[in-house]
């Protein structure tokens, strides 16, 4: 099973973007163009072991995020730059290539309860943390620590290295590619790309000039897809980074996100109240009328059939929709009252949420049964949501007592 991760989330099947989340996947993280919300990220909490592995603060390996190799093959909206090359860290073990794991029941669906299997300290933020699962490796990428994207092996207790060179403010989306070869983040209007083996740059890439990025992520092995908030659409290759194409729908776009099987794109426009669905060229071949102004797309559908929304505005209407893109009808209606942050398997079989009371729910899709609910001990505040590609596991970037800062806490089944 794979995961949908919002960026991250982090919408796709994005790895991630965690809503963040990713993604892929896809992805729940929240968005938004202010500075103050440059750094949401994946947040989800849960259960009741105390033997976590606390990751100690080792010597960082520092990767330079701005300079492009010279001589590299461009594709559409490179920009170059006259920097030199940084030396390549040292190689390690390449990521496998064999891809996410599958699995016939979701680990999170069956399981009892959930154990503490990791904690990551890192700079205690207000407005979270972006980061994505590897789907290959037992690995972590954050933008925990200022201005870089973290690798951390949460397996092995281990900060592998760094990517610096942001510009401004952390990435508001993490992607990884499939295979787990490529790591694409954004800097402000660029969206960078680098080599996941050696950190080397790969390639840079724009949406349009003036740009802050609200979702992006991978579909499949052929797809990167990317959308601002003033409605600007581009996708590209990933093999060569061409860029496929490029189309703009004006307006107050909250929300978008690339269909898992790379059919359509939808666009949450608030102004006009509705989703509107995109070919991959721009042109429109549907939408879905949002009657309630709260309501917030998250992710689409598999089949690009149904989209799911978040409706926040308070009793008796709060909670998780499901509607047809078809006729707008409503598949499935969730009661959710107080709760913030959602990931979704891929396979839309998964559901998990966590509150603003710092409990944790997971049900089961379609019927929206509940399988596990916990509530969080000694966490203040959670901050988002993200799983791992294979369904195994749950991340959360959680606020503790005064002093303490915050972590990133990773989840698996109990026994």
């Amino acid at each position: 099973m794979k995961t949908q991760i919002r960026s991250n989330a982090t919408g796709p099947r994005y790895y991630p973007r965690n809503r963040g989340v990713s993604d892929t996947g896809k992805r729940r993280v929240e968005t938004g163009i202010a500075i103050t919300l440059m750094a949401l990220g994946g947040a989800i909490g849960g259960c009741t072991s105390t033997k976590a592995t606390v990751l100690p603060e080792p010597p960082v390996e520092i990767r330079e995020a701005s300079a492009i190799p010279s001589g590299k093959p461009t594709a559409a909206a490179v920009l170059p730059t006259d920097r030199p090359p940084t030396q390549a860290p040292a190689q390690r073990d390449p990521p496998s290539t064999q891809g996410p794991v599958s699995v016939e029941v979701a680990p999170l669906l069956v399981a009892g309860k959930l154990t503490l299997q990791a904690e990551i300290p890192i700079i205690r933020s207000d407005f979270g943390v972006r980061f994505a699962f590897s789907p290959t490796e037992d690995v972590l990428l954050h933008s925990g620590a200022g201005l870089q994207i973290q690798r951390v092996d949460w397996e092995r207790n281990q900060t592998l290295d760094a990517i610096t060179g942001f510009e401004n403010y952390p990435p508001i989306t993490i992607s990884l590619s499939p295979d787990g070869s490529t790591i694409v983040a954004d800097d402000g209007p660029l969206i960078r790309v680098w080599d996941s083996l050696s950190g080397a740059p790969v390639q840079q890439l724009q949406l349009s000039p003036i740009s802050t990025i609200i979702d992006a992520g991978f579909q499949a092995e052929n797809l990167y897809f990317a959308v601002d908030y003033f409605g600007n659409v581009a996708l590209w290759d990933p093999n060569g980074w061409g860029e496929i194409s490029r189309f703009s729908s004006p307006g107050r776009i909250d929300s978008g996100l690339l269909f898992p099987g790379g059919q359509a794109v939808a666009l949450q426009d608030r102004d006009r109240r509705e989703v509107l669905i995109f070919d991959l060229e721009g042109q429109k071949i549907g939408s879905v009328p949002i009657r309630d102004e709260h309501a917030e797309l998250l992710y689409g559908s598999p089949q690009a059939d149904r989209i799911m929304l978040h409706v926040n505005r308070g009793l008796p209407s709060e909670g998780i929709k499901i509607l047809r893109i078809d006729s707008g009808e409503s598949v499935l209606d969730l009661p959710m009252l107080n709760f913030r942050y959602f990931a979704v398997s891929d396979e839309w079989d998964l559901l998990a949420a966590m509150d603003v009371f710092n409990r944790l729910r997971i049900y089961n899709l379609p019927e929206g049964e509940l399988v596990l609910e916990h509530e969080l001990e000694g966490v203040v505040r959670t901050l988002g949501l993200a799983m791992s590609p294979n369904g195994s596991h749950l991340a959360a970037y959680v606020l503790k007592g005064a002093g303490e800062g915050g972590a990133i806490q990773i989840w698996g089944a109990g026994e």
